[in-house]
């Protein structure tokens, strides 16, 4: 199947075509996000979860 791929990439077309079809149908659902960074982001992530939990990160250090 190996050799026989590279035969077949040269009959049917560029490699870089396919590809760039296969992104394109791929990326076709993506949906942007709402601000500047990805959702990923993680000084972004951090925040949020230190506003979520802010009020036990207050209770521990109250405690000890």
């Amino acid at each position: 199947m190996l050799i026989a791929s590279e035969v077949m990439a040269l009959a049917d077309g560029p490699t870089e075509v396919h590809k760039s079809s296969v992104a394109r149908q791929v990326l076709r659902e993506h949906k942007p996000v709402d601000g500047l960074w990805p959702s990923t982001h993680l000084p972004a992530r951090r925040a949020a979860a230190r506003a979520k939990y802010a009020n036990y990160f207050e209770h521990e250090a109250a405690t000890h």
